[in-house]
């Protein structure tokens, strides 16, 4: 019977072993098969072929659907902000410093290199220092740089640290003293932030002191927002100057909104064309217009009914001071077709002080030709008495043979005396 118990027991555990093995038979097959082959081929004297491709790999095409790839080291180092690929030996052993010891960088730096050399290795450590740790990197740049170094890669390191953390930016930058480091470090913060985020910027730069720091960081955030969104921007410049009285900055972010959009830029300035301060909107529209397409805007201007609300004759003068600075044939082809007028008057005076330095003759010509007599007589002494300044012979010339009234050239001849 004992016989009998050990083959029951032997047959049991045998089972047991085929059940745990049997998922791997597949594998141990075609591991078999492998040994196999590898074994006649080196009975027949051929390379083996072992499963494993020893060939140089074949670079796997791009797929839709192939997942996040790990990025290396240099991946990392290219896609910094402001760090891009270089041969320069200089640029090189500046990075490579950085990346030991960014103060240790700077000292260096500072020992070794003078003027541009020196600016160009401080952007490149501060890109590589504040992409890991831009608090740290501001601090040694307030306490140890000097100069256009100090301004730049302030400057510097402040975008970048605006584009990962505004809010800590900003913190830091209120701690700071009221210089012009300060006002460097603001006016970097608010150009970059308003970009991401409109609204904490302007919270931020609103909450600045009254002063030459907030006004340049205003300056700096109506500049970078006008570029991305022209009437977003002149909407808040206009809640600027009914709060803060910044007549100026609404003049500059309507005439920019006006290149870019014309007939939008239109409809904002009517609708606040009871304002007080409608003529500052008004003329930088027409402005913005003249700069972008002067001949076009002088089709508008010449279209529009005095009757308009947002009419005036004066707009022609704006108008002409673009154009002839910009094409001025075109522009005195363009006043010698206008019917008379308080239009054309206004176009003339513009046309004449425009073109006063580079053609006094022509100015004065053009000055004489105003039919309103007390606007005539101011642009004429006003054109006469320039020119006599630096060619005064010339000018007494004119006046003597030019069709003028008797009083009118003797006015101007006594201008020309006094000169």
């Amino acid at each position: 019977m004992r016989w009998l118990f050990r083959i029951s027991l032997t047959l049991a555990f045998l089972g047991l072993a085929c059940l745990a093995v049997w998922p791997y038979l597949p594998k141990v097959a075609r591991e078999a098969e492998i040994f196999y082959a590898t074994w006649q081929k080196m009975r027949e004297g051929k390379p083996a072929e072992t499963g494993v491709d020893t060939s140089e790999p074949t670079p796997a095409k791009p797929t839709a659907d192939r997942g996040r790839n790990l990025i290396s080291p240099d991946q990392l180092l290219a896609k910094a902000p402001g760090i891009a690929a270089t041969d320069d030996s200089f640029i090189l052993e500046a990075r490579r410093r950085a990346k030991e010891d960014p103060t240790a960088a700077m000292e260096w730096l500072k020992s070794q290199h003078s003027g541009s050399e020196r600016l160009r290795g401080m952007l490149e450590v501060v890109a590589l220092w504040a992409a890991e740790d831009s608090e740290s990197a501001l601090l040694w740049l307030e306490s140890n740089a000097q100069g256009l170094a100090r301004i730049e890669t302030l400057n510097n390191g402040v975008e970048l640290w605006a584009e990962r953390n505004p809010t800590a930016a900003a913190e830091w930058i209120d701690g700071m003293a009221n210089d012009g480091s300060k006002a460097t470090a603001a006016k970097a913060l608010a150009a970059k932030w308003v970009q991401s985020e409109p609204e904490a910027a302007v919270k931020w730069v609103a909450g600045l002191p009254d002063g030459p720091i907030r006004k340049e960081a205003t300056q700096a955030l109506a500049e970078s927002w006008i570029q991305q969104d022209a009437k977003a921007a002149s909407i808040w410049a206009f809640s600027e100057a009914e709060f803060n009285g910044n007549y100026d900055l609404l003049g500059e972010t309507i005439r920019e909104f006006s290149k870019q959009s014309p007939e939008e830029a239109e409809a904002f300035v009517r609708d606040m064309a009871e304002a007080d301060y409608s003529p500052i909107a008004l003329a930088s529209h027409v402005l913005g217009r003249a700069e972008d397409d002067p001949a076009g805007t002088a089709k508008w201007l010449a279209t529009m009914s005095p009757d308009d609300p947002i009419y005036s004759a004066e707009y022609a003068n704006g108008l002409m001071q673009v154009w002839a600075e910009s094409d001025s044939i075109a522009a005195s082809e363009w006043l010698s077709e206008q019917p008379k007028g308080a239009q054309r008057d206004a176009a003339i005076y513009g046309f004449s002080e425009t073109i006063q330095q580079f053609e006094p003759a022509a100015a004065a010509a053009w000055a004489n030709t105003i039919d309103d007599p007390d606007r005539r007589i101011m642009r004429l002494t006003e054109s006469v008495s320039q020119w006599a300044r630096t060619r005064p012979k010339e000018a007494l010339d004119w006046v003597k043979t030019a069709e003028l009234e008797p009083a009118v050239r003797t006015h101007l001849a006594n201008q020309i005396g006094a000169d």
